[in-house]
């Protein structure tokens, strides 16, 4: 009786939607892809260790809602009080350009923490990643 019990209460959570508010990792045409969703959302990081495209693939990309191709300025605030600035150039901020240094510091951010709020034009996000993990972007 007990397992059946415990067979019903797994079907029904594995039924359940649930958010993902955690990176999730594939490989597409041989770059690393880690994507997470918090509401309307979306962080993207494509990581091309190898070169295996050059450094014009590796970027951070951001959605809100439908709208992928922005050009806007963006904030990205994580928890240890970090500000990163940058701008949206179609959605993406590219490791090629590296404006004003903010590949680096973001890759830490998002090596480090769960959290990150983003500030997109004047709306403002806040966005749970889930476990920080160790991004394979150089």
């Amino acid at each position: 009786m007990l397992f059946n019990k415990t067979l019903i209460i797994g079907m029904i959570v594995g039924i359940l939607p649930i958010t993902a508010q955690a990176w999730e990792h594939s490989m597409e045409r041989g770059v690393d892809l880690y994507q997470t969703l918090d509401g309307n959302v979306s962080v993207s990081m494509v990581c091309d260790p190898n070169s295996v495209y050059g450094t014009t693939v590796s970027a951070v990309m951001v959605g809100i809602g439908s709208e992928l191709d922005m050009n806007a300025p963006v904030t990205f605030r994580f928890p240890d009080l970090i500000s990163i600035q940058a701008t949206l150039d179609h959605g993406r901020i590219s490791k090629a350009d590296n404006e004003g240094g903010a590949w680096e510091p973001l890759l830490t951010g998002f090596r480090t923490h769960s959290a990150v709020a983003v500030s997109v034009g004047e709306e403002a996000y806040e966005v749970n990643l889930g476990e920080p993990m160790p991004f394979s972007c150089l």
